[in-house]
């Protein structure tokens, strides 16, 4: 059993330290336990409404999955910096479900990658307002539509032929500062809606390169020795956690 007070995450040319007031143990061993039966949405969803203080659960879970998710859009955009291009697909018919998008989405990569068989890409679904251009609610609520990064540059017209289903929106992202952030402002609020329940937030290619994850102390003195030394770093904050206690945060890059 081992414990570490340091964890550094290396994304590209960023680099993010924390420091936490109580250590992280791992390796211990955990008695085991009979799985648990796997709950529906529905379930879920009338657990959490119908608890006492169901606003305060929703929003605690609502942020902490939000935080997760952007943070690793952000490290995997900044530890691939080729990717160059934004590419918006969209259905031309109501496809208001990820259980009927994402088979078709996954069809799409397959024929992208027979074109490209180096194919990098970070894709996010999101939903389409759920309310129609006059205010009306949809009655199977906002259909769906994807963001991705791309390694490659491609004419539109190529690329709606081999997504089949919609219009798309291409846009070159070689002008934008902070990319990683760029892309992750499309994962909003909605994230906790009940229609991403046991379906993936981030899809992504498998050849990404990954974040660099150190929580070895000598290893993290020696890069900030070598790498970082008095720098400052362009962003600092501490806040506290109720399992680890005050936490500080830096990044740098």
């Amino acid at each position: 059993m081992t414990a570490y007070s340091q964890k550094l995450i290396i994304s590209g040319k960023k680099a993010e330290l924390y420091q936490y007031e109580t250590p992280i143990v791992i390796g211990k061993r955990k008695k085991p336990r009979k799985p648990a039966k796997r709950r529906t949405r529905q379930e879920v969803a009338a657990e959490v409404k119908n608890s006492a203080d169901s606003e305060f659960k929703m929003e605690i879970m609502r942020d902490s999955s939000l935080r997760r998710t952007r943070a690793r859009i952000v490290r995997l955009v900044d530890s691939n910096p080729d990717l160059k291009a934004f590419v918006t697909l969209t259905f031309n018919h109501d496809v208001p479900g990820l259980k009927e998008a994402n088979p078709i989405f996954n069809k799409f990569i397959k024929r992208l990658k027979r074109k490209r068989p180096d194919l990098k890409y970070v894709a996010v679904p999101e939903f389409q307002s759920d309310t129609d251009f006059f205010g009306r609610k949809k009655i199977n609520g906002g259909s769906v539509h994807y963001h991705l990064l791309v390694n490659f540059e491609m004419a539109s017209g190529e690329l709606e032929a081999l997504w089949k289903h919609g219009f798309i929106k291409i846009n070159r992202v070689k002008h934008i500062n902070h990319l990683g952030l760029y892309i992750s402002k499309y994962v909003g609020k909605n994230l906790f809606d009940i229609r991403y329940f046991g379906m993936r937030k981030i899809m992504a290619s498998r050849n990404l390169e990954q974040p660099i994850i150190i929580t070895i102390f000598k290893e993290i003195k020696e890069f900030i020795a070598n790498a970082i030394g008095n720098i400052p770093p362009l962003f600092e904050k501490s806040y506290r956690s109720d399992w680890f206690g005050q936490i500080r945060y830096r990044l740098y890059g």
